[in-house]
């Protein structure tokens, strides 16, 4: 078996994490699209660059993760910022939560400290935390012997103590657990054995004086190659190769035609294919820049020379006599999304690139020459020629006869990194790849099984949601906790009972071989009994008793509703069809053929109705309504105007006027004055017509007023409530510590806190990062000065930052400078 043959058994039938690397020309972008076509896994692609990522069909690393692009710090402060200033929504959240197989191409690029970012956030946002990757196989593509890791000298400085060198070898996750490498082999680009033994000797930093005597042959400083003469220059940086080409076009006469691009959609400007205004005139050297799919005309990286240009018709010569009609053709930026009714991954195309897939060819960097082939290249790198330049420039070529040099090539220029070369011993034999693929799928295969008698993804979807309606106090109606407390009761006793089920699965797996007859008995006993379990806890989930009047709870309720009984019906989906077939292609085929049951639930009661132990659940209608007017064309969360608890009072009590409203939950002096008229009127409307009055007598008013003083006596000698707060977290406690220290809300402490920052014991910035400040600076100035700050800044903004940055802003608000 082949080294690419191991490769696809190995992504294809295990969840080992893989490096797949090779020379130049030996198939790697090949592999990667193949993959794409035939694996039954979730799979995402990702590059470090929006060129390369466009190349592999993909999307950008910091695009699909959210990343800052700050450097990451791999220590538990660290990982809290990251996560902080990932702005991951539901959408992008599921994709992470589907995700099986992750792709990663151009890895050489892609610095340490990224990868564990990448890994610190799926940890993170697939609930997941002591698995690498969260979980997810993930598949390394690319030659460490071309370009590396850009490393900015401070951030460098910065990183050094945690990293031995910016490779991606070097991150904490590989450290952990080296991937599988595997390294193809046969070379597809060149032919000539001396020119490849040369281009081997480059790679592992032992270039033979002999070799060294046949690269400074090619130097020839004086070259200029003739207009018939197929060269292309290489160069290292942009405005280099712009010059020259720029330099040769208006030395052809003629007219200069011009094709602006198509762009439809979201398409990064620094991710553009080729130029988004296309000068050529007839006899202009171009390069192809796709492949033709259809007729195989033409290659990404083919050149020849414009022979003509008649309106939008463009002919180009390539070898001589061969004649090319152009079309515009396009390029895509995608994303990803989850299908909802199918738990699929899918890509979406968020934005197109039309043109024609040609550029100006007499020069090119060399960077945007990775991945393509040329017959002859000139290559001008002066000065700037440095390790993994040196050898992707010479390795564009198919021979040596085919370049020239027009700057010598000194020997420190071609010393590659001994880290490098050190990490390339890791590379195993085939005999050894082949018995390690046959373990490792018989561990899979346990692994699927495993996968679907584990509850304990779902057993912590349920506890979130249970923490945060907690969170969220009387947002919810009383039913709401008890409901969610019977749901987790009931996951909790799954889960017992699968753990130890697991058990069981680990035995039989343990032996040689595996008891088939067996294993299929006990999984359809398993199988009987969960599906049974499974079908009353959906049951209870379908009769959701949860309302709430606020919008933005109701919506991550639903959501996480939604979630848990999707994993419960693929489970059961899997359980019926896995007692037959217990294969890896089994599981998948179930996997991806899965369309999710009919479920519907809505806890948003902006039309509820009223409470049943209400004297007056007309009038209480009628407050919803209009509370639902204010908050509605502002999209104001309903806790800044009213919730339920206050609306109930209102209708019980009849307020009939501000006096009188003041005493009602929820309503201080502020309140009043900006919405108490228009409740009033409502209220004194309603009592009219049904000869009604205040239900709210004075000595109800003073016993309450009372009871609030002496509330506060008492906080009062038990201490400074907020001054507490601050002391907590100046001693290195996070906001979530404090409220679950103190058996407070989160809200609270935020309150308490932002106090402090707007009398300037606090900063902001000891809650919100420098970078974000900038955005939400950038959100104000250019939204609407009619809406609130809360409006402008949500949902980009937590609450409490936006609380923190409305105390800052009190705090400096004879200031005109920025709030930063």
């Amino acid at each position: 078996m082949d080294n690419n043959q191991l490769a696809f058994d190995f992504a294809l039938h295990t969840n080992r994490n893989l490096f797949i690397t090779g020379k130049a020309g030996t198939g790697k972008t090949t592999f990667l699209h193949r993959l794409k076509e035939i694996s039954g896994k979730q799979m995402a692609v990702v590059a470090p660059t929006g060129v390369a990522a466009i190349n592999a069909g993909g999307t950008t690393i910091h695009s699909f993760f959210q990343l800052p692009l700050t450097p990451f710090f791999p220590t538990p402060e660290g990982r809290k910022q990251l996560i902080s200033q990932t702005r991951m929504r539901g959408h992008r959240r599921r994709v992470l939560q589907e995700l099986e197989l992750l792709v990663i191409d151009e890895i050489s690029m892609v610095r340490a400290d990224l990868l564990d970012a990448i890994d610190a956030s799926l940890r993170h946002f697939r609930y997941r935390g002591d698995q690498l990757f969260g979980g997810v196989q993930v598949v390394f593509i690319g030659d460490m012997f071309q370009l590396s890791p850009v490393a900015k000298e401070e951030e460098w400085r910065l990183l050094s103590g945690y990293y031995q060198s910016p490779y991606f070898f070097h991150s904490r996750v590989i450290m952990q657990d080296s991937p599988v490498y595997i390294e193809f082999e046969k070379i597809y680009r060149q032919t000539n054995n001396d020119f490849i033994r040369v281009l081997n000797e480059i790679r592992n930093d032992c270039l033979s004086p002999e070799s060294f005597r046949m690269l400074e042959n090619r130097y020839d400083p004086q070259f200029t190659p003739k207009y018939e003469d197929d060269y292309i220059v290489l160069t290292t940086h942009n405005y280099k190769a712009d010059q020259i080409n720029s330099r040769e076009l208006n030395k052809l006469e003629g007219k200069t035609y011009r094709f602006a691009a198509k762009i439809e959609g979201e398409y990064s400007e620094r991710n553009y294919p080729t130029e988004p205004v296309l000068e050529l005139k007839p006899g202009a050297k171009v390069m192809f820049l796709r492949n033709d799919t259809e007729a195989a005309r033409f290659y990404n990286g083919k050149t020849g020379v414009v022979d003509k240009i008649e309106g939008d018709s463009i002919i180009v010569c390539c070898d001589g006599d061969e004649y090319i009609e152009v079309e515009r053709t396009m390029w895509e930026n995608i994303g990803y999304s989850a299908n909802p009714d199918t738990k699929q991954i899918e890509e979406n195309i968020l934005g197109r690139f039309i043109q024609y897939p040609l550029r100006l060819a007499w020069a090119i960097t060399i960077h945007k020459s990775q991945g393509l082939t040329f017959d002859k290249v000139v290559i001008d790198a002066g000065q700037a020629f440095a390790p993994g330049q040196v050898y992707v420039a010479l390795s564009r070529c198919r021979s040596l006869e085919g370049i020239v040099l027009l700057s010598k090539i000194h020997p420190d220029s071609i010393r590659n990194d001994r880290q490098i070369i050190d990490y390339e011993r890791n590379k195993l034999t085939v005999d050894v790849l082949e018995n390690q693929l046959e373990e490792s799928r018989k561990a899979y295969r346990c692994h699927l099984l495993l996968s679907v008698f584990d509850f304990e993804g779902i057993l912590s979807q349920t506890t979130r949601l249970l923490s945060k309606v907690k969170e969220w106090g009387e947002s919810f109606n009383e039913e709401t906790l008890p409901y969610l407390q019977n749901i987790r009761q009931q996951l909790e006793e799954m889960e017992r009972v699968a753990a130890k089920f697991q058990v069981q699965l680990n035995s039989i797996f343990g032996q040689y071989p595996v008891n088939e007859d067996y294993l299929r008995s006990r999984l359809n006993a398993a199988g009987d009994f969960f599906v049974e379990k499974m079908d009353l806890l959906i049951d209870d989930l379908r009769q959701s008793p949860a309302t709430t009047d606020s919008r933005a709870h109701a919506a991550e309720y639903n959501e996480a509703i939604q979630d848990i009984f999707s994993d419960l019906a693929l489970k059961q989906d899997l359980l019926g069809e896995l007692k037959s077939d217990t294969s890896i292609e089994a599981y998948f085929e179930v996997k991806n053929s899965f369309m999710l049951p009919s479920f519907s639930v809505n806890a948003y009661a902006a039309s509820a109705s009223a409470k049943s132990d209400l004297s007056h659940p007309g009038l209480y209608r009628l407050l919803i309504e209009e509370r639902n007017k204010i908050c509605g064309p502002r999209d104001l969360p309903i806790y800044l105007v009213a919730g339920s608890k206050t609306l109930y009072e209102m209708a019980e009590y009849l307020p009939q006027n501000e006096k009188e409203l003041l005493q009602i939950t929820g309503f201080g002096p502020a309140k009043v004055e900006k919405y108490g008229q228009i409740f009033l009127s409502v209220i004194r409307d309603y009592c009219e017509r049904h000869g009604l009055e205040s239900c709210l007598p004075e000595k109800e008013v003073s016993k309450r007023k009372r009871k609030e003083k002496k509330e506060k006596k008492e906080k009062k000698q038990k201490g400074d409530s907020r001054r507490l707060s601050l002391e907590m977290f100046r001693s290195g406690k996070t906001i979530e510590e404090i409220a679950e220290e103190r058996n407070l809300a989160v809200s609270t402490i935020s309150t308490h806190l932002a106090k402090y920052v707007e009398t300037g014991e606090l900063i902001v910035t000891d809650f919100i990062p420098l970078e974000r400040l900038r955005l939400a600076e950038e959100k104000l100035r250019t939204g609407s000065p009619d809406d609130p700050v809360y409006y402008t800044l949500h949902p980009d903004f937590s609450n409490t930052e936006i609380m923190m940055i409305l105390a800052h802003k009190r705090g400096h608000a004879s200031e005109s400078s920025s709030f930063l």
